[in-house]
């Protein structure tokens, strides 16, 4: 359940452990919060000396780890969660996805709340900062601003292809609309992907993020049939796709392109752009593709679940360990509940320890906490419990005989995912699976 929220953001947390980061364990732990900012991690007998005058709040059987952060997701979705069933053929869910939208009556209610859920659904299971890509966002901000304690960078999802290009003016302004300073929400731009923005489209895009120092994500090698919709606009994205024929946005301005999306990405400027850059997805990739994103500064979203709903594992094995041997950053995420069955990064974790036990559980804790939170452009603020960090903050059903090492306590939470007892977001109590005590 949701626990009721207070103004008291200082305070001293304590309990049997601490998973500062994927190499640091402190046992018989405690945090020092003022002002919802950690002041100090030590042992609790000192911090209760440093601190005296900090009221204790203490939890048992737990330890207490950074709130995680899901880098690409879209919460507007989230009523969704269900109803596509897969395995599925991207360009035929794609049109399932627009078949169930609301109508424009209904629209400001419906994707109000799903975003809403989608948040609360993110808190419950331990995210407490996302990456949240958005069409939607003239709705779904004010919403999450209004009602979510959950800290939020909201990409503004932009399209212009084609004889859609004349909005994209518009669109932008839009996206680049700033919330009101005291909430915890930034903002970012997000061009969809290169089969819904053209390349011209997309150097204005990368120029108004570099001008309004915003991050920026897009879709990117996601699917293979890309490469065909750049070159001559063929495949199943192309003339011939139902969606395409029926919003009539092809025209012959459109600059096509042999040498696929990252080829194409990188002659339209997106990388070294001198922002953040999140790629979403970028499911294939061949060795000199990689080795352009190895010099690009851009950090890959790689979405385990949702890829294998889209039946990508059985073609070809997604290339993310290649990627960080050529020093390339990767974090996992989620995507939406409109192609995953929750929005539980530590499952994402899970389901790709289960798959191959021999992935370190250290590398993926970094995974889905500091290289994330790095990708955001939030590295120095959020992903670890340290000094002058925000205190987002999990408490994780832990046994003590599992406080071996900090490597013996990746393993277990990546093994078992357990829910959190509790979560702390700016040193706000927002979520308990219980009575609080």
């Amino acid at each position: 359940m949701t626990a009721s929220t207070t103004d008291h953001n200082s305070f001293v947390l304590s309990a049997p452990a601490l998973l500062a980061d994927s190499h640091t364990l402190i046992m018989d732990a405690a945090i020092a919060v003022i002002d919802g900012i950690i002041q100090a991690c030590h042992q609790r007998s000192k911090i209760l000396e440093q601190f005296p005058g900090l009221p204790e709040v203490h939890v048992d059987s737990c330890v207490l780890t950074p709130g995680f952060v899901n880098a690409h997701t879209h919460l507007e979705l989230s009523f969704l969660a269900g109803k596509i069933p897969g395995p599925a053929d991207f360009p035929n869910w794609v049109l399932q996805l627009i078949a169930a939208y609301p109508s424009i009556g209904d629209a400001e209610e419906i994707f109000s709340q799903s975003a809403l859920a989608g948040a609360q659904e993110s808190i419950r299971f331990g995210v407490t900062t996302v990456g949240d890509t958005s069409r939607q966002h003239p709705i779904v901000r004010p919403a999450l601003q209004r009602e979510s304690p959950l800290g939020i960078v909201s990409f503004g999802e932009l399209t212009a292809l084609g004889r859609s290009r004349k909005y994209l003016d518009g669109r932008l302004a839009a996206a680049l609309n700033q919330p009101e300073a005291e909430n915890l929400m930034s903002i970012g731009l997000s061009p969809h992907a290169p089969y819904s923005v053209e390349g011209l489209a997309l150097q204005k895009i990368v120029a108004a993020a570099r001008e309004h120092h915003v991050p920026l994500s897009m879709h990117l090698a996601e699917l293979r049939e890309e490469r065909d919709f750049l070159r001559d606009f063929s495949g199943p994205l192309g003339k011939s796709w139902m969606l395409m024929r029926h919003m009539d946005l092809l025209d012959d301005q459109i600059p096509p392109f042999d040498n696929g999306p990252i080829h194409w990405a990188q002659h339209y400027g997106l990388f070294n752009a001198g922002i953040p850059v999140i790629l979403a997805h970028v499911n294939y990739a061949d060795d000199t593709e990689l080795d352009i994103l190895a010099g690009s500064g851009a950090v890959v979203a790689y979405c385990p679940r949702t890829r294998n709903y889209f039946g990508h594992d059985a073609v070809t094995p997604h290339p993310w360990q290649a990627m960080q041997k050529r020093g390339i950053s990767v974090c996992l995420a989620t995507d939406s509940l409109a192609s995953n069955p929750d929005l539980s990064l530590l499952r994402e974790a899970q389901f790709l320890y289960r798959n191959d036990p021999s992935i370190p559980s250290q590398i993926l804790w970094r995974m889905i906490t500091a290289e994330p939170a790095a990708a955001l452009g939030l590295g120095s603020r959020i992903g670890r419990l340290a000094p002058g960090y925000a205190a987002d903050i999990l408490a994780l059903p832990a046994a003590k005989e599992m406080f071996a090492s900090s490597a013996a306590v990746c393993d277990y939470l990546v093994r078992e995912a357990p829910l959190p007892q509790r979560v702390w977001i700016r040193g706000r109590h927002v979520f308990s699976a219980g009575p609080s005590t």
